[in-house]
């Protein structure tokens, strides 16, 4: 059976060892897209006892949510890059029942680089070229957020 949250022991004893169980779910996968700024606040879809590990996977606009930033195609695109710089602990309009120490979110912080300018000039004034200031609005991705295994 497939995982399930609050996960719930097998009661079928008289066949093969608790075959109707599920296991507890392990995982939350979340798909939001930047609206403003390079922040971003995630909400998990279960609680999390301890930190749990994140893998961040941009993924690519839709017609109907965002429209790539000016410049952006599948050929010109440049990839995003993330970092947690928040954790989000108890509950949440998701996890209204989350105790205050649970891990219910995350706040990220998103990167992109932009084109190297080609000018000689200010490839040599490197120092006020800012390589990550390209706009990463409107970026749409998924978090997967995984329970530890090391705890």
């Amino acid at each position: 059976m497939a995982e399930k949250t609050g996960a719930a022991v097998g009661t079928a004893t008289s066949r093969y060892a608790l075959e109707d169980h599920q296991h507890p779910r392990l995982t939350s996968t979340t798909v939001t897209t930047i609206a403003s700024g390079n922040t971003v606040a995630v909400e998990f879809t279960r609680p999390f006892l301890n930190e749990p590990g994140i893998v961040y996977e941009e993924l690519p606009p839709t017609a109907s949510t965002t429209t790539p930033a000016a410049g952006d195609t599948a050929a010109s695109a440049q990839p995003t890059q993330s970092k947690v710089i928040a954790w989000t602990k108890g509950p949440t309009t998701l996890l209204p029942n989350a105790l205050a120490t649970d891990f219910t979110g995350c706040t990220l912080r998103v990167w992109k680089a932009q084109t190297v300018p080609q000018n000689l000039v200010t490839l040599l004034l490197g120092s006020v070229f800012n390589l990550f200031a390209a706009s990463v609005v409107g970026t749409r991705f998924s978090i997967i957020a995984v329970a530890r295994s090391d705890v």
